[in-house]
């Protein structure tokens, strides 16, 4: 894997599942396909940060890279476990209403 998508990974499945949520509520607003699309669109972008972080994760141990190798896996981990947070902080309100 290229160490700009490690980089970006996290950023890039969030800000994807952003637009996801903005189509959906500008196209069904109020309505209930709206949730079930949003719901359908969080599901795997939350599994596929996920993956990206348990990946990233393991990429930081010593044995697995030089220090340049570690940052990488550092930062990505972090951009991971903020996409995290801010799909399932979009996401919960489409979701509750």
């Amino acid at each position: 894997m290229g160490k700009w998508t490690l980089l970006l990974g996290g950023l890039t499945i969030w800000a994807a599942h952003f637009f996801l949520l903005y189509a959906f509520a500008s196209l069904f607003p109020g309505r209930d396909l709206a949730r079930i699309l949003s719901l359908a669109a969080t599901l795997p972008a939350l599994a596929a940060s996920a993956w990206l972080l348990w990946f990233t994760v393991r990429r930081r141990q010593p044995q697995n890279s030089d220090d340049f190798g570690r940052w990488v896996g550092n930062v990505g981990a972090l951009g991971a476990a903020v996409a995290i947070i801010a799909i399932l902080w979009q996401a919960l309100p489409a979701l509750m209403v």
